[in-house]
């Protein structure tokens, strides 16, 4: 019996690495932008501290747009909807020079001069060297190599937590952007509901875990990978679609609002991975109800910070015009916390709280209906500074 079950697992082993194939992430990049018939560019950008990422860019001749992901995700995100639907394509359509941001280590970013991801040091980034070194580092090669010395940005949850964290610690780059326009961004998070931040009471033992079996990268891709059995056991019929959504719905909160016909596209790429770091610092800026910097405990911070408990994110310093989108049933970044958010930013210039009732999460990225939303955002890139602020 035991000999028959290996052979068995063996057999769909085998099965699988064939559906799946070797995917190059250049070429996955490149062809979630020409299967629609939109031309495309890859741009590698280095960071101030090593870090090769990978930005995509649909040339247009209007003004600059960069569109930030979430966490575990990717700029395949924003085009899997296809044209007329996907954001990076609406923005496009309507003439934007679109940039499409991915962070460190993520299936598109994991590349560094010097360190492999089989490192340990690779891996010691948490969303706070994404706002201070990556997004920088992108604003920066966007101006250079477009026409236009201000750009706009649009960030999804922890798209929305790098830019607060770029636009309080390096305030200067606060000039830089026309129009800031943050979904569900994750800044403020601690009445959060979702199951998933029940991890937020093992924080100790993830890490102690991670360092025991030398293990720092959360749901990545490759070969053997469970994201890539589960998108390759979906893709030969053996996971059916109902139960893939099923299991997202425990974690955002039922909405049947996804076409089905693109969950084996959402599945090919997404989750696209990170670094256990990352969730570490948002489950302790849950616990401690705080947008503040890592927390390395109180010996840790009182070397690093000086004091026992990080100091907070300098919200007052976010002086570009933010406009903030938020949902009653997201249950990551509750509506509440934006609302709190809000009430720390000094330039706040437009707050929408979208209407309909079960809207969650990943309603932003994957709902048949979200091309609504994005028109209205592409409608709003405009010159915002200066604008009366209206809280």
């Amino acid at each position: 019996m035991a000999c028959r079950a290996a052979l068995y697992l063996l057999a769909l082993t085998a099965s699988i690495t064939h559906v799946l194939g070797a995917k190059n992430p250049n070429d996955i990049l490149r062809h979630s932008i020409t299967r629609h018939g939109y031309p495309v560019e890859l741009h590698k950008v280095t960071t101030q501290d090593g870090y090769i990422l990978t930005l995509v860019r649909i040339p247009g001749k209007g003004a600059p747009v960069l569109i930030m992901h979430g966490l575990i995700a990717s700029s395949v995100d924003w085009t899997v909807q296809g044209p007329d639907k996907a954001l990076a394509f609406i923005a496009a359509d309507q003439g934007h020079d679109v940039w499409l941001g991915n962070v460190r280590g993520n299936t598109f970013s994991k590349e560094h001069i010097k360190l492999s991801r089989k490192d340990a040091e690779y891996w010691r980034f948490s969303f706070h060297e994404m706002g201070l070194y990556d997004l920088p580092a992108m604003v920066d090669y966007i101006r250079i190599n477009s026409s236009s010395d201000t750009l706009h940005y649009i960030g999804h949850s922890q798209g929305g937590a790098v830019f607060l964290v770029m636009a309080s610690m390096r305030p200067l780059y606060n000039r830089k952007f026309a129009s800031v326009h943050l979904m569900a961004p994750a800044a403020y998070i601690h009445r959060a509901t979702s199951p998933v931040f029940q991890f937020t009471t093992r924080v100790e033992e993830l890490e102690t875990i991670a360092k025991m079996t030398r293990t720092y990268e959360i749901v990545g891709r490759g070969a053997g990978s469970p994201v890539e059995l589960l998108h390759a056991g979906h893709k030969m019929g053996l996971i059916p679609t109902d139960l893939v959504l099923t299991n997202v719905w425990y974690f955002t909160g039922v909405h049947d609002s996804i076409n089905r016909s693109i969950v084996g596209d959402i599945l090919a790429n997404t989750p696209a991975g990170c670094s256990l770091y990352q969730l570490l610092h948002f489950g302790r800026n849950h616990l401690a109800k705080s947008f503040q910097q890592y927390d390395y405990g109180p010996d840790g911070n009182v070397r690093r910070y000086g004091a026992r408990v990080p100091p907070e994110y300098p919200l007052a310093n976010v002086t570009a015009p933010i406009s903030l989108y938020y949902s009653e049933a997201d249950n990551f970044v509750p509506a509440e916390d934006v609302e709190d958010l809000a009430d720390s930013l000094p330039n706040v210039v437009h707050k929408h709280r979208i209407g309909l009732r079960k809207w969650n999460h990943i309603d932003y990225l994957y709902d048949t209906n979200a091309h609504r939303l994005y028109r209205s955002v592409v409608a709003s890139l405009t010159d915002q500074r200066g604008t009366a602020e209206k809280k």
